[in-house]
C-alpha cells in the first residue's frame, strides 16, 4: 500500500468513526440522555484538553491526505507498516464503536457531575473484559495513527492521551464508586482497568 493510499484510508476511517460518534450522541439526545458531560462545562481541564486534542489530531489525519505538506510540518515519516497501521486503526475503531453501542444510555463523554447522571452500571459485553473498553479502543486507534504517520506529533499524542485517560479513568472510578457503591467494587475486583 502506498503512503498516499494509507493517508486516504486513515482519513476515511477517522471520518467514519467521527460520524458514528456524532450520530450516536444525537440518538442518545433524542432519547432524553445528555451524553456530553464535557459540554456541561463542569468538567476538569484534562477532559477538555483531551477532547480538544482529539479534535486537532482527527483534523490532522483527515487533512493530511489532501494536503501532504502537513506531514512535513509535523515531521511525520513514511509508515513502515501501512497494512499494520490500517489494521490497528480498524481494530481500535471497531472496539470504540462496539463499546459505545454496548454501553447504550450509560455512555458519556467526560465524567458526569450529577450523581444520578448514569442510570446503570454496564458490566456486560466488552465491559466484562475491560472496565474501559472505549479508552482501550482509543489507545489502540492512536497507536494505529502513530503507525500511519510516525513522528513526534503522533508519539506525543499517544503518550499524552494515555496519561490523560488514566486521570479521567480514576475520576470515573470515583464517580462510579460513589454512584454504585458495592456493586462497582465487586465489578472492579472482577474486571481489570484496561484488560
Amino acid at each position: 500500500m502506498s503512503q498516499t493510499v494509507l493517508a486516504w484510508a486513515t482519513a476515511l476511517i477517522v471520518v467514519l468513526l467521527m460520524g458514528w460518534m456524532i450520530a450516536f450522541g444525537v440518538i442518545l439526545r433524542r432519547r432524553g440522555v445528555n451524553p456530553n458531560a464535557v459540554a456541561e462545562r463542569n468538567t476538569n481541564w484534562v477532559q477538555r484538553f483531551l477532547i480538544g486534542g482529539a479534535g486537532f489530531l482527527d483534523l490532522y489525519f483527515i487533512l493530511r491526505a489532501p494536503f501532504p505538506v502537513l506531514d512535513e510540518i509535523v515531521a511525520a515519516r513514511p509508515s513502515p507498516a501501512p497494512w499494520g497501521a490500517v489494521g490497528t486503526l480498524l481494530i481500535g475503531a471497531v472496539l470504540i464503536l462496539a463499546s459505545q453501542a454496548g454501553m447504550g444510555r450509560s455512555w458519556r463523554v467526560g465524567v458526569p457531575q450529577a450523581e444520578n447522571h448514569v442510570e446503570a452500571l454496564v458490566t456486560g459485553g466488552l465491559n466484562s473484559f475491560s472496565r474501559n473498553p472505549v479508552y482501550l479502543g482509543i489507545m489502540i486507534f492512536l497507536i494505529g495513527g502513530f503507525l500511519a504517520a510516525p513522528g513526534s506529533f503522533t508519539a506525543v499524542a499517544v503518550i499524552v492521551s494515555f496519561l490523560g485517560l488514566t486521570i479521567i479513568i480514576r475520576e470515573e472510578e470515583r464517580y462510579l464508586r460513589a454512584r454504585f457503591g458495592a456493586e462497582y467494587d465487586a465489578y472492579a475486583r472482577r474486571v481489570r482497568r484496561w484488560m
